[in-house]
């Protein structure tokens, strides 16, 4: 009986945490593949927004390079989830006073269920704070 039960742990196990993690740098390569949106705001606007679009929403921002035009947040373990890992692509629209966002959001584990996809919140929350 003991035996059997060990063996059913072992398999949910591996499958949930063999199945793949992401990182940090897995979601700022992920570039291209997330949910992008255009704002009619200036670069310099929705790069000053963006900070605070992700304290109301609870997600911490972990780190930003202006520069390059990109804002990292990570979430950690919650009761519903085991994390995420958040990448957010700012770049102004070359010609125009418009600026494009792209969320792309990775789940820190694959199988997690519960993980919330934050791409729609941010994009929310930002085209709220932009009008």
């Amino acid at each position: 009986m003991f035996k059997r039960i060990f063996t059913i742990l072992l398999v949910v196990y591996a499958v949930a945490f063999g199945t793949g993690c992401s990182t940090m740098a897995d979601a700022k390569n992920a570039q291209g593949t997330g949910t992008a949106k255009e704002y009619s705001a200036s670069f310099d606007t929705v790069w000053k927004t963006l900070p605070g679009v992700l304290t109301e929403i609870s997600l911490p921002l972990a780190s930003e390079n202006k520069q390059d035009g990109y804002m990292l947040a990570q979430r950690g373990i919650t009761l519903l989830s085991t994390g995420e890992n958040v990448a957010i692509f700012v770049k102004p629209i070359p010609g125009q006073a418009r600026t494009q966002v792209e969320v792309v959001s990775k789940k820190a584990i694959a199988t997690d269920l519960f993980a919330p996809n934050w791409a729609n919140r941010i994009h929310e929350k930002l085209a709220e704070k932009l009008k």
